[in-house]
């Protein structure tokens, strides 16, 4: 993994060549050469022209490097170096009751909100019960998977329909299945047949 990484590094580095490599190809592709980059001053490459369009993989990552070095240096240089302690992140919920974590559904209400009238028909009911009831509130959520009754619901219908009718083939008896193999045989023979 860290070989194609290290490619995947020297082919942003040092495009030049890589196009090169790639030159017999695209000229079978599209009937015409690349120009040719390897030959260009500090390994740039020059797709049209130098003055319109260029491209320096090496400036780019030297340019890169010296800059993460001099911010790096200069952070440990004059940022703090004080030691702070204090409580470790709870995710902002100092009580670890299970009654205050995020749930999966508090995760999806969002993009239920938003894409539930339109996706799955989804309806929200909510039962609120007045003043000084005890009983407690409930939110109950209806979803309709519109991909599963569109697509999936009549391949799965017309699936168990076929299996049903073809259920009865295993209760024939030997005289009957040698008549659906001998009218299956025929049939394939006024296929080929036909066919030629």
């Amino acid at each position: 993994m860290f070989a194609f990484a290290g490619l995947c590094f020297l082919a942003g580095i040092l495009p030049g060549f890589i196009i090169d490599g790639l030159g017999p190809a695209t000229q079978q592709l599209v009937g015409e050469p690349m120009p040719i980059q390897a030959g260009t001053q500090w390994l740039s490459i020059v797709p049209v022209a130098a003055s319109r369009s260029s491209y320096n993989g090496l400036l780019v990552f030297v340019f890169i490097a010296v800059s993460a070095l001099f911010a790096a240096r200069f952070i440990h240089r004059f940022g703090s170096h004080a030691l702070r302690r204090g409580p470790p992140w709870d995710c902002g919920f100092p009580d670890p009751s299970p009654a205050t974590q995020y749930t999966a559904s508090s995760f999806a209400q969002p993009i239920r909100r938003v894409f539930g009238p339109a996706a799955f028909r989804a309806r929200e009911r909510l039962d609120m019960p007045p003043p000084g009831d005890m009983r407690p509130a409930r939110l109950s959520i209806e979803l309709t998977d519109r991909a599963w009754h569109g697509i999936y619901a009549p391949v799965t219908h017309a699936v168990e329909t076929t299996a049903l009718k073809l259920n009865r083939f295993q209760f024939l008896t030997i005289r009957q299945y040698l008549s659906v193999v001998f009218v299956a045989l025929v049939g394939l023979l006024v296929v080929v047949a036909i066919w030629q």
